[in-house]
């Protein structure tokens, strides 16, 4: 993996030409109104890992492509297979529990996609489907289906998180207001991240997203810029990362093949595809050039970077002081990791 990742979209038009070229970006506002870390280069530490388990442990279950993991906080491990189109649910040491969906298809309860997953006030696991503009929730106690939230088509989530208090916090694509909190009835869009198209700035600022108390977290894949907003939609606060001298502007390549345009992104991804909140702390992953994973820690409540450390896994999801460590075998070996306190 070189770390240069491409993002396609396609859609139809009406030109009968061919040819690339580049279109334009619009204006990342957002990059200019943040501030400088007091930190300008890493503070490395020292971490300790060791192995604790794989998954499953259970030769009767089986995982077909476990691509991301989430933590409960009672210890429990949710895994999201890709390959059955479900989310597995083991506890704290390894042992199987319950899955959550139906599989790929249309019908409430199952899935075409999966872009987001979490607990909600300990009862309730939720899943975000951007590709049949839902967001479905179910029982985490018994694994019943309790409600399927559809979307239109144009408001389509594809990151959605909860906070312990009731805020929601919905990221949408190919919309201009990317961002939608919803909270006593009340609902604000908010986060015109770029100017001009809003299919352009979805392909180009897409990231990920957490919640930190009653505020919302976002971290876009390439631009080195952490950005905190409140249930009103006001930005509390942007912070440079410490990634900031590998950025190069993304460039957005035009196609044009038989009647069809298409756009790519090109660049590479500074920020990998998780990010977490421990406690008070706020977990960013990046790949460096050798392909390590890097883990830049940092406050979560004033963004402001403290240290980072290094691991030899790859791929790899830093969660709950645990490292989840999917395998070419469809399994997952579980690690705990002591960070500096």
């Amino acid at each position: 993996m070189n770390g240069r990742y491409i993002v396609l979209i396609c859609f139809f038009v009406l030109s009968c030409s061919s040819g690339e070229g580049e279109a334009p970006s619009g204006d990342f506002s957002f990059l200019e109104k943040a501030e400088e870390q007091q930190t300008g280069e890493r503070v490395w530490e020292n971490v300790s890992v060791s192995r604790m388990f794989e998954l499953p442990a259970d030769e009767e279950i089986m995982l077909y492509d476990p691509q991301w993991i989430i933590p409960d906080t009672n210890g429990d491990m949710y895994v999201v297979d890709y390959g059955a189109y479900h989310i597995l649910r083991f506890d704290s040491t390894g042992n199987y529990i319950m899955s959550y969906g139906s599989g790929a298809g249309s019908a409430p309860g199952e899935f075409l996609s999966i872009s987001s997953v979490g607990v909600a006030f300990d009862s309730l696991i939720y899943v975000t489907d951007p590709n049949n503009a839902r967001i479905s929730s179910f029982s985490k106690a018994t694994g019943s289906l309790i409600d399927s939230r559809a979307f239109d088509r144009q408001k389509a989530p594809y990151r959605y998180a909860i906070t312990d208090t009731g805020i929601e916090y919905i990221f949408r694509s190919f919309n201009k207001l990317a961002f939608e909190s919803n909270f006593r009835d009340r609902s604000v869009e908010f986060g015109d991240l770029m100017e001009g198209d809003p299919y352009v700035s979805a392909m180009v600022t897409d990231g990920m997203m957490e919640t930190y108390k009653d505020l919302m977290i976002y971290v876009p894949f390439r631009f080195p810029v952490i950005m905190v907003y409140d249930v009103n939609g006001s930005l509390v606060r942007a912070k440079k990362t410490i990634t900031l001298d590998r950025f190069e502007e993304p460039q957005l390549v035009r196609y044009v093949t038989n009647g069809i345009e298409s756009y790519r992104v090109e660049g590479d991804f500074l920020n990998s595809i998780l990010i977490s909140v421990v406690g008070d702390e706020l977990l960013l992953q990046s790949i460096s050039d050798s392909e390590d994973l890097i883990v830049d820690v940092y406050d979560a409540g004033s963004v402001e970077y403290k240290y980072s450390f290094r691991l030899d896994y790859y791929p790899a999801y830093i969660t709950n002081d645990r490292i989840y460590q999917p395998t070419r075998d469809a399994t997952v070996i579980v690690h705990s990791i002591k960070r500096p306190s």
